[in-house]
């Protein structure tokens, strides 16, 4: 019998609660002791409420620290407040451009779920769309489209937005305006008319939590990277430079997830502009938060490892029992080979976990953990 099936009839569970390598929203039930961080973190979103400027947030950590979880973490603390809205996308995989910045400026409309918010406001989001400035009437006339046109438009205005279709002279007549989204100062006026609408619906902050920031930079030949450096701080100044009118808009916060690596690189992009100057520093010193995220202490990994072989998948809560009992010289044992950290500890005890279900062992130890790991050539 293999070991996912044991697992579904002797416990009840669907699959290996150790398995998947990938932070999802769904493991905040296993976050475990980041509380310096976290308190930061709070600490910014708090004032996300009543913001008086916008806010960049850097999170740094190696491979496997945590980062994407803690971005899951802040989005989660920032759907407590009515006053924000919080959204999340990641860079990884994505293909070259054409265009560099245009693509974050894409992703972000991508991470807007105008049909929720037609859904949810009605009439009020009509309103708030009407109250953008008529310096901003193509913006208006799209977001219009986006969320009250008849489907077939509706879908062709929002994947536009989304720059996901490169719109010809009749896709644009048919949806009322002239220019494609084709450089960022158009792009720029479309945050500002999304900005407008939220600010409208109550919102005062839009709140990106941006992951693998580093993979911005490998889009590009090493001379347009300081584009996406000088757009960052374009946006943490945002609107100053827009040429027209937006009226009162809602603030932008934006929390960037960087592995130790990437922030390197930036830090050495720094060096290199001192001569010439360029956007890194300015960049670095609007910088209004910086968290390092780290491995985990000897305690944090037991918590790690109890609270997820406590969680019962299926019936979503924690269960009495694990389940595969475990002492102390397990987790020691775990903690010590993994040096803390936390994508180590969840793969190593997915393999423990996987073979002592599948031989039926009693307990885990350090002794038992050590075979089974040496088994699979996990050591």
């Amino acid at each position: 019998m293999s070991a996912d099936k044991f697992i579904e009839e002797k416990y009840g569970l669907r699959d290996n609660p150790f398995l998947d390598q990938i932070a999802k929203e769904a493991w905040l039930t296993t976050w475990v002791n980041r509380q310096e961080q976290l308190a930061k973190w709070q600490n910014v979103i708090s004032n996300l409420k009543k913001p008086r400027k916008n806010y960049i947030v850097l999170i740094i950590g190696d491979y496997g620290e945590g980062k994407t979880q803690s971005l899951f973490k802040v989005v989660s603390e920032a759907k407590q407040n009515l006053e924000i809205y919080p959204t999340f996308f990641t860079f990884k995989g994505e293909q070259k451009v054409k265009a560099p910045g245009l693509e974050f400026m894409f992703r972000i409309f991508k991470s807007i779920d105008f049909k929720k918010l037609a859904k949810d406001h009605g009439k009020e989001l009509e309103a708030a769309i009407e109250a953008i400035p008529g310096d901003l009437d193509e913006v208006k006339t799209i977001l219009r489209k986006c969320c009250f046109a008849e489907p077939d438009l509706q879908n062709k205005a929002l994947y536009f937005l989304k720059g996901e279709i490169n719109p010809n002279k009749t896709d644009l007549k048919q949806m009322g305006i002239i220019r494609k989204i084709d450089d960022i100062d158009i792009a720029k006026e479309y945050l500002a008319g999304i900005l407008k609408v939220l600010k409208g619906l109550g919102f005062q902050t839009l709140l990106l939590a941006v992951d693998e920031v580093e993979y911005l930079f490998s889009l590009v030949p090493k001379p347009q990277q300081a584009i996406y450096v000088a757009l960052l701080r374009g946006l943490y100044d945002f609107p100053v430079g827009m040429m027209k009118d937006t009226g009162e808009i809602a603030r932008v916060a934006i929390f960037l997830a960087v592995s130790s690596d990437g922030y390197r690189g930036l830090t050495e992009m720094e060096k290199s502009e001192h001569a010439i100057g360029g956007p890194t520093r300015p960049l670095f010193d609007r910088i209004d938060v910086q968290t390092n995220l780290g491995v985990l202490t000897k305690e944090d990994a037991k918590e790690l490892i109890t609270k997820r072989l406590h969680y019962d998948r299926v019936a979503g809560r924690y269960t009495h029992q694990p389940l595969i009992p475990f002492d102390q010289t397990f987790i020691v044992f775990i903690w010590e080979i993994t040096k803390g950290n936390p994508r180590d500890i969840i793969d190593k005890c997915s393999h423990v976990l996987d073979a002592g279900i599948e031989m039926g062992i009693s307990q885990l130890n350090r002794s038992t953990a050590e075979k089974l790991l040496r088994d699979r050539r996990e050591l």
